[in-house]
């Protein structure tokens, strides 16, 4: 079953666009999907679109990111709750991860709202966060 839930949301990557699912029985949303509620464990659940909408509330970088993602070094990584409620450690594009005092710098003056885009990454595509700017 994860197998298909996984190759269900990467399929829909592809197609530029970022599904999550929402529970059926306790109306909570899972992101990334999972075959099961996170919050009750229900299998009711149906895929659906997210906003794509978030706050970033935190970020640092990776002393030693994983090897596929080596080239980006250094980039920002961090926390997204989405607008739907659930949580979400990915990278994010328009902060500053160059040295721990801009980390620490740009950590003060979080939350800040984020927008999903999907990037190909080491050759996959991926759902990332840019910082959306206040207008």
């Amino acid at each position: 079953m994860t197998d298909r839930v996984a190759k269900k949301f990467y399929d829909s990557l592809a197609e530029k666009k970022i599904y999550g699912v929402k529970c059926g029985d306790c109306s909570a949303w899972t992101f990334p999907p999972k075959s099961a509620c996170q919050q009750c464990g229900s299998q009711n659940i149906s895929w659906q679109q997210i906003s794509g909408e978030g706050m970033v509330h935190y970020y640092s970088t990776s002393i030693l990111p994983p090897a596929k993602f080596a080239e980006y070094a250094p980039y920002a990584y961090g926390n997204v709750i989405l607008k739907e409620g659930p949580a979400f450690f990915t990278m994010i594009e328009g902060l500053d991860a160059s040295t721990p005092e801009k980390i620490r710098e740009g950590n003060e003056k979080l939350p800040l709202p984020v927008k999903a885009k999907i990037a190909k990454k080491a050759g996959m595509n991926i759902v990332l966060f840019k910082v959306v700017k206040k207008k």
